[in-house]
């Protein structure tokens, strides 16, 4: 049996975990009661007949049923013609849906398969610096065994590219291995240049729920992720004794104006060398990562981001 929308066979009896996006018809049909739910898991969506025989059970399932639940399914998948959308159908007592309370988030939201080798590197590059504040402060983050575990399923964004768990310290990743080149490039500070890498996004870790879905919660879209890593990173610092006011200042500006060239009413606009290359590194991992989403059979996507058609191909 499968396990996963995509993986499902036409006329093959499928047992699977889906969240229910929609509910839409609940209608009479010759033997009962019939209605439809729109499902979804990590790999695609589906269409679920459910074909009630008993219509007071019907009802109160249906009833039962809210946009967001997870639900096992059992029923054959069935495809009918060039036109026609394939579906579940579910027919009981054979088949059934029922409410799930127990499951794993990452049926639902993709995750990252390369995680465990992105947070090795990143450790190692954390254990690099010299700088004694600076690497006290980032052994506040990286040393702390829960904020890993959070900062390790944390996506980078709630759509788009990096939409899915892990996506975070990739991005992380990527920004700082590329800051570290640009530091040693234009002779800025190395140390200086890669804890703003590890931490310029720090904020989402408070930022993102993952549940069924990618969701914002209620304080990442009144602040922001660039103002609740600035305040993170300001509290940590205060815990590190005479931690120099200069450095403190370099390192909180880059966080707070790291979109500011883009992004109207920021708090800061940037104004040194090293926020200039995180804004600019940042953009360019971005950016690239769209040229590798799936673009299903189109080799031309509209990018939200540089309000123009890219080419996957």
């Amino acid at each position: 049996m499968s396990s996963y929308i995509s993986e499902m066979e036409p006329w093959e009896k499928v047992k699977i975990t889906a969240v229910v996006k929609k509910k839409e018809k609940f209608t009479n049909y010759r033997y009962g009661k019939l209605f439809i739910l729109e499902c979804s898991d990590k790999t695609g969506d589906v269409m679920v007949k459910y074909w009630g025989k008993d219509d007071e059970q019907t009802e109160r399932l249906y009833e039962s049923l809210k946009e967001g639940d997870v639900v096992e399914i059992t029923g054959e998948y069935r495809v009918e013609g060039d036109t026609k959308r394939p579906y579940i159908s579910v027919n009981p007592p054979e088949d059934y849906i029922i409410k799930v309370e127990h499951y794993d988030a990452s049926q639902f939201v993709p995750k990252s398969d390369r995680i465990d080798d992105v947070m090795r590197e990143i450790i190692e590059i954390v254990e690099s610096v010299k700088n004694p504040y600076l690497s006290t402060l980032l052994s506040k983050f990286f040393g702390d065994e829960d904020f890993v575990e959070n900062f390790k399923i944390t996506p980078g964004s709630a759509y788009s590219v990096y939409a899915y768990m892990g996506g975070l310290a990739e991005h992380t990743l990527n920004v700082t291995k590329a800051c570290r080149y640009m530091a040693k490039l234009y002779s800025l500070d190395v140390d200086l240049l890669t804890t703003i890498g590890l931490l310029h996004d720090i904020g989402k870790v408070e930022t993102y729920l993952v549940d069924t879905t990618i969701q914002t919660k209620d304080r990442g879209k009144f602040l922001g992720h660039t103002v609740i890593g600035y305040n993170i990173v300001e509290e940590k610092i205060k815990e590190i004794p005479d931690f120099p006011s200069d450095l403190r200042d370099k390192l909180l500006h880059a966080i707070i104006s790291h979109h500011s060239p883009i992004v109207d009413n920021v708090p800061q606009r940037i104004r040194t060398r090293e926020a200039y290359v995180l804004f600019f590194v940042n953009m360019l991992d971005l950016s690239l990562k769209e040229f590798t989403q799936e673009g299903g059979d189109e080799e031309w996507i509209y990018s939200r981001r540089m309000g123009r058609e890219i080419y996957l191909g």
